[in-house]
């Protein structure tokens, strides 16, 4: 069991569910959510990791951030669904970030069929933007599976043998 994950996962949590639900509902994901997260680190971060790790972990959130400033210039990618990616990469282990990137893939599959179900089924709350339009007009809220995937990492790292 590793200790870093759980205390991670015990003070992100809330932010991962109030990302979902804040993506989910209003396709937005409020600037405060990725600098309180990054806050976290900074004061968590020496407590939990060696030194080395929480430097290298902070390196890699940065060159994150560089990578997400270039997505975004591209239009590919809303800034909100970056930023909050950027600020979840400190949190992983920076051996790990093939295995949380297929988390994060497996997460969004998953994502994808249960938005779409929900909506296919009428059992989306009403007013919710991310369920309004249809077909490909309907927009798909990224942070929803981010923070699936995040929790998913973080929770196998605590059932896991050391």
């Amino acid at each position: 069991m590793a200790y870093w994950a759980i205390v991670f996962l015990v003070v992100t949590f809330p932010f991962c569910v109030y990302a979902t639900w804040s993506d989910l509902k209003f396709l937005k994901i409020p600037n405060i959510l990725p600098i309180s997260l990054v806050i976290v680190f900074i004061i968590l971060g020496p407590i939990v990791l060696p030194f080395s790790e929480y430097i290298r972990s902070l390196l890699y959130g940065f060159i994150a951030l560089l990578a997400s400033l270039a997505i975004f210039a591209a239009r590919l990618v809303p800034a909100g669904d970056l930023k909050f990616a950027s600020a979840l990469i400190p949190f992983v282990d920076t051996r790990e970030l093939v295995s949380f990137a297929m988390f994060v893939s497996l997460a969004a599959l998953l994502s994808v069929l249960t938005h779409w179900l929900f909506g296919k089924l009428k059992m989306a709350p009403e007013g919710w933007i991310s369920y309004q339009g249809s077909g490909w007009r309907r927009r798909f809220p990224v942070g929803f599976a981010l923070a699936g995937g995040f929790v998913t990492y973080l929770a196998a790292h605590m059932v896991q043998p050391v």
